[in-house]
Formats: C-alpha cells, structure tokens, sequence
C-alpha cells in the first residue's frame, strides 16, 4: 500500500510541526528539571556540612585541650584520642603501646 503524494507531504508537515513544537519546549523543561535537581543536592548537602562543621570544632577544641592538659603526649597520640572523642567514643587510658613524647 502506497501512500499519495497529498498524504506524505501532510504527514511530513504535522511530523515538521511537532518536532518544533518539541524543540521550542525542550530547553524549559530541562532548564527547570536541571534546576530542581541543583537544588534539591544543596538541601540534601547541608547536614552534612553542618555535623562537618561541628566535629571540625570538636576536634580543634580536643587537640587544644590535650596539648594544654597533657604536653607529655605525642602529636600522633593527642590526634587519636581527639578523633576517637570527637567520633563518639569514650575517653581511656593509654594502652600498654603507649609513648610519651621525648
């Protein structure tokens, strides 16, 4: 079955006409879908950078407090007792591999 020249160059048209109408909408769609998906990775980043920030704090604060309270300590201890605080855990004593700083 064989289409009339009348028929293709209709069919032609219509196709040419959607294909525009798709091209005149394609750039605000994506812009806004691109948008809401920028956004919505900012919302979702915040509490991460706010408990950063916090631990940061923790952390600078702990490495204060044992450089002021125990000078005895390596660098290298006070770093590990800083982070293991500031990670949740609670402050111990020093095991048996422990070595004071010279």
């Amino acid at each position: 079955m064989l289409w009339s020249e009348t028929e293709t160059s209709c069919f032609l048209l219509a196709m040419s006409k959607a294909r525009d109408m798709i091209n005149a909408h394609l750039m605000p769609v994506l812009g806004i879908i691109a948008t809401a998906s920028s956004v919505s990775i900012a919302v979702s980043l915040r509490p991460i950078a706010e408990q950063s920030a916090r631990w940061n704090t923790c952390y600078r604060d702990s490495i204060r407090w044992y450089q002021a309270n125990k000078p005895d300590w390596t660098v290298q201890d006070q770093e590990v007792f800083a982070s293991n605080f500031c990670n949740g855990g609670i402050p111990v004593k020093p095991g048996p591999g422990f070595q004071k700083a010279p």
